[in-house]
C-alpha cells in the first residue's frame, strides 16, 4: 500500500509542475510576455533599419560622383578648365556625366541607380555640380550633388 501511495503522490505532484520535476519550466504567461517584448522590440528596430539600407544605397551613388570627381580633375590638370575636354568639346550643365573624358557608360549603371541618373547640374571654367536623382524604387527622390571643392550633399532620405 505504501508503494502505492508513493506512485499516485509523484504523479499528482508531476502534475502540478507542468510534467517537469522541481517545477522546472516556464509558465504560459512568462512566454507571453517574453513574445510581446520581442514583438514591440522589433516593431521599434525595423523602421530604423530600413533608413540605414536607404543610405547604404546612397554609398554606391556616392561612389560613381567621386570617380567622376577624379575624372574631372585629371582633365583640368590638362586643360585648367572644367567645362573643356583635352579635344576640345565643351560640357555644359544638363550633359549626362559620361560626356566626361573616363566615365564610361557601364560605370555608372548600379544596383540603385541608373546611368540616366547621373548628369552635370552646373559647370563652368573653375566649377562644377555633378548630380544624382534616383527615379526608381527604393532611391527614388533621392537626390547627391558633388561640387568641385568635394562638398557632398544628399536630400530625400
Amino acid at each position: 500500500m505504501n508503494l502505492m501511495m508513493t506512485a499516485m503522490d509523484q504523479n499528482r505532484q508531476s502534475r502540478r509542475s507542468g510534467g517537469l520535476r522541481n517545477g522546472r519550466g516556464f509558465t504560459l504567461v512568462e512566454l507571453m510576455v517574453v513574445a510581446v517584448i520581442v514583438a514591440v522590440l522589433a516593431s521599434v528596430a525595423v523602421p530604423l533599419m530600413g533608413g540605414g539600407r536607404k543610405r547604404a544605397m546612397v554609398s554606391e551613388a556616392q561612389a560613381a560622383l567621386g570617380m567622376a570627381r577624379s575624372c574631372l580633375r585629371a582633365m583640368y590638370a590638362e586643360t585648367r578648365d572644367y567645362s573643356r575636354t583635352p579635344n576640345g568639346d565643351t560640357l555644359s550643365a544638363g550633359d549626362p556625366m559620361t560626356s566626361i573624358p573616363g566615365v564610361s557608360t557601364g560605370s555608372l549603371a548600379g544596383k540603385y541607380f541608373s546611368e540616366s541618373d547621373y548628369t552635370i547640374q552646373e559647370i563652368s571654367t573653375r566649377t562644377y555640380v555633378l548630380k544624382c536623382q534616383g527615379s526608381a524604387g527604393d532611391v527614388a527622390g533621392v537626390v547627391i550633388t558633388l561640387d568641385q571643392s568635394g562638398a557632398m550633399s544628399v536630400t530625400g532620405l
